[in-house]
């Protein structure tokens, strides 16, 4: 089955639904939105972000603005 067939089996299947069933997909996608904007960390990552974040704001790494990247790629 397709994502397009699922999606507007789904959108059909939401007009019928009885409300405890809306609820738990509700609650489900709900999680599932959460998980993906707040994605979760090992402490080593944050660790290693936080270090990469003081050597930036001491300037003691360098940054490059958004056109400087672009042009290296290109190059």
């Amino acid at each position: 089955m397709s994502s397009a067939e699922i999606k507007e089996y789904l959108h059909k299947q939401i007009e019928v639904l009885d409300d405890r069933f809306l609820k738990a997909i509700y609650a489900m996608l709900q999680s599932y939105s959460k998980e993906m904007t707040d994605p979760k960390l090992s402490s080593g990552q944050k660790k290693e972000l936080e270090k990469r974040r003081q050597r930036h704001l001491s300037g003691e790494s360098k940054s490059y603005t958004w056109q400087e990247v672009k042009d290296r790629i290109r190059q």
